[in-house]
């Protein structure tokens, strides 16, 4: 079975990936990624310590705040600024090509 593949294709989506996805939509990404789940933390972390009535300050809540957004910032930027390479693109697999024929299979028969 032979599969045809066309690298001009390829090429022209990791142009159009490339050019898609600009530093400042990147780094929105990434202050969502770090800040949603902080914000959420955050809100969690208050509610439970209310809940056994226990009263946070401002400051520890803060504290935990900047603390997760920088963890979450350290391990999503390398990440989302890198640049795409062709091969952590996802493509189209390739189409496989095959010669149909009628009949028998007369390369098997007896």
């Amino acid at each position: 079975m032979r599969s045809a593949t066309s690298t001009t294709i390829s090429s022209m989506d990791t142009a159009i990936r490339s050019a898609q996805w600009g530093r400042s939509t990147r780094f929105i990404g990434i202050a969502i990624a770090s800040l949603g789940p902080a914000i959420f933390w955050c809100l969690a972390i208050q509610l439970a310590a209310y809940g056994m009535g226990i009263s946070l300050s401002t400051t520890t809540i803060g504290a935990v705040f900047a603390t997760i957004a920088l963890f979450l910032f350290a391990v999503c930027a390398p990440i989302m600024l890198r640049k795409p390479t062709a091969e952590t693109l996802v493509t189209a697999p390739p189409v496989a090509v095959s010669k149909t024929r009628s009949g028998p299979d007369r390369a098997n028969a007896h």
